[in-house]
């Protein structure tokens, strides 16, 4: 009798080995990721490490490869580590413009340019400037102000400014198998005063920057050029809290620095008259930008926890509030239809203190990007990042290619540039972009419609 209760219990335990082996065998395992989550294309998640390469990265759902000879995606990532500053260099006009993007990287301050109708990137300079915080381009791409802290003395703001020649000066650098001969344009510094808060180089390209000046009693704005041969004090003010842009070399406006709870006020100065002249106030969390003939203001004040849009007629001496949510430091003008403006505005606003906690870096938005006429005050979304396989972005420093068929800007979250191709004809690389921009409305979801 115990023989045969051995025999059974014998058997049971053999079926059982057998039952959980075919299990195991037949389960579908997931593959292991080292902890680190994929990218789903499309989803507009963030992915970790903010990109997977420049040869594509998220610029596109195809991964675009530059020499590959495919159409070139619309919105593709330029540089996959942090920048201090992007700004647009062209050659040539009309259907035989050219159109580069140039920008400077934060941790050397190599300066590096891509042509938007090929998306080879090259590197042009061959100078190093650690720890670059910010680059201010102007002078038609040719030249750019860097700031930095200097460590040296005790985290005083030091200005310089690079003007990039058109000549190049080819360097041999030995490698293990072979030489190579890059070449590099020539450059020249400029050096600027110490103690400059602010700097702001002229939106309409001329070879023209101010500054403000800290002399530890009142403030002085000065007007100069990009050698910095003939500075001009125009500004003089007690109070040191400004905010400077140049929209042209005849027009200075002054913001007071924004915060939620602080009425804040914007003047416009005349570089040649030195006048100043008070255009809005009273408005709190006041951020301004103005468009390149002065005669449009974009602003955005804090209402109910939130930045309203809203647009002021210099001439008219009107304000009509816009059906859009952003900052203003979102936004860029058109440089060809003078009521345009391009804004990229948040799809959710999460419950903070604007612009205090944007600017701190303690909240970021996921950006759709709109189209903005302030004479009709009709709103066209245009695009969403996530329809082009990209991550959310958060959208800042805005520019416009002279022929608005580039758009220019910088993921505030990870400080990469990237470009988004305004025209709707797909593009293929040639030697020259000659394709009459045509602007409308693409990669649109039902959720866009939701943020008005």
């Amino acid at each position: 009798m115990k023989r045969r209760n051995l025999i059974i219990l014998v058997i049971v335990v053999v079926l059982l080995l057998a039952v959980g082996v075919f299990f195991l065998l037949s389960r579908k395992t997931t593959p292991q990721t080292s902890g680190v989550p994929t990218f789903p294309q499309g989803s507009g998640a963030q992915a970790p490490g903010g990109g997977t390469g420049g040869a594509g990265g998220y610029g596109s759902v195809s991964n675009f490869v530059p020499g590959s000879g495919a159409p070139l995606p619309r919105l593709y990532q330029l540089h996959t580590t942090p920048v201090a500053g992007a700004g647009f260099y062209e050659t040539g006009s009309g259907s035989s413009l050219s159109v580069s993007a140039r920008y400077m990287e934060r941790s050397l301050g190599n300066i590096f340019e891509t042509p938007l109708n090929t998306f080879a990137e090259t590197r042009i300079s061959n100078e190093t400037h650690p720890q670059v915080a910010e680059a201010l381009w102007g002078n038609k791409g040719n030249s750019v102000i860097f700031r930095y802290l200097d460590s040296q003395t005790d985290g005083l703001i030091k200005s310089h400014i690079i003007n990039l020649g058109t000549s190049a000066t080819p360097i041999t650098i030995s490698t293990s198998t072979e030489s190579v001969q890059p070449s590099f344009l020539k450059t020249e510094e400029v050096f600027l005063p110490d103690y400059i808060p602010f700097a702001s180089t002229a939106g309409d390209n001329s070879n023209t920057l101010f500054y403000l000046k800290d002399t530890g009693g009142p403030i002085l704005g000065f007007v100069t050029d990009f050698k910095n041969s003939s500075a001009i004090n125009i500004f003089s003010s007690p109070f040191t809290e400004w905010l400077p842009q140049f929209p042209n070399k005849n027009l200075v406006t002054l913001n007071t620095k924004p915060s939620a709870d602080v009425p804040g006020d914007m003047f416009f100065l005349n570089p040649k008259t030195k006048a100043v002249t008070k255009i809005l106030g009273d408005i709190n969390g006041l951020t301004t930008l103005t468009n390149t003939d002065g005669k449009y203001v974009l602003y955005s004040g804090t209402q109910v926890g939130v930045p309203q849009l809203s647009v002021y007629d210099t001439t008219k001496k009107t304000s009509n509030q816009i059906s859009l949510q952003t900052l203003p430091e979102k936004c860029v003008w058109s440089t060809m239809q003078k009521t345009v403006v391009y804004c990229a505005v948040p799809q959710n606003i999460p419950t903070g203190t604007y612009p205090d906690q944007w600017y701190q870096g303690v909240i970021s938005f996921s950006d759709s990007l709109w189209r903005i006429d302030v004479a009709t005050l009709n709103v066209t979304p245009i695009m969403v990042p996530g329809a082009y396989g990209a991550p959310a972005m958060d959208m800042t420093n805005l520019l416009l290619s002279s022929n608005d068929a580039y758009l220019l800007f910088v993921d505030k979250i990870t400080s990469t540039p990237w470009v988004y191709r305004l025209i709707d004809t797909p593009q293929t690389v040639s030697s020259s972009n000659t394709t009459t921009p045509t602007i409308l409305p693409s990669a649109i979801t039902p959720d866009m419609q939701k943020i008005r």
